[in-house]
């Protein structure tokens, strides 16, 4: 079996691993969540060919473990860099909530093509509108719906999101004080 693997994937995490490695966690269109290991990759010039960011949407080529769950990162191509994620506060908040939600909701490995459609949809619409409370809540039920919870709530978000729950909710709450009108 071809252990090599391509796919459209969305950076969601970056971690140091070592001097010059990083681990990479991303969410993908057909392998799920993973982790990466991007040996030398903070060396210069290392296995990136351009340095990767979080949101970056990008296509990837990896390595499938023989075992365990850490993939070996081959190379990576920006489709789109996603910077307007970037351009205040609020917005990389709110970027930053989606992508934990949906990393944290999906089994690692379990691919989920439409919680990938639903995280590349909300970050291209906060590439061009500003975030609200009104599009977070709207993102949570989608998420809620896919995973069969419909009308759930915030105890749902909480029951599906297990033991990383207090983390994202707490990413959930910067999020509302961010988006609260001043004044």
């Amino acid at each position: 079996m071809d252990r090599n693997r391509h796919t459209e994937a969305i950076l969601l995490r970056r971690h140091s691993y070592s001097e010059s490695s990083w681990i990479l966690g991303w969410l993908t269109a057909d392998l799920g969540w993973i982790q990466t290991l991007a040996k030398g990759a903070k060396r210069k010039p290392g296995v990136l060919r351009e340095p990767l960011d979080l949101f970056y949407l990008c296509e990837i080529a990896v390595l499938r473990p023989r075992t365990g769950e850490l993939y070996l990162f081959k190379e990576a191509s920006v489709k789109n860099p996603l910077l307007a994620l970037r351009k205040n506060w609020a917005t990389f908040s709110c970027a930053q909530y989606f992508g934990e939600l949906a990393g944290g909701s999906v089994e690692r490995g379990t691919p989920v093509p439409e919680l990938y459609d639903l995280l590349r949809k909300a970050f291209t619409y906060l590439e061009t509108h500003p975030p609200s409370l009104l599009l977070v809540e709207r993102f949570e039920q989608r998420l809620l719906a896919l995973s069969g919870m419909k009308g759930a709530g915030l105890d749902g978000l909480g029951e599906l999101l297990g033991g990383g729950a207090p983390r994202i909710l707490a990413i959930r709450r910067r999020v509302q004080e961010a988006l609260r009108p001043s004044g």
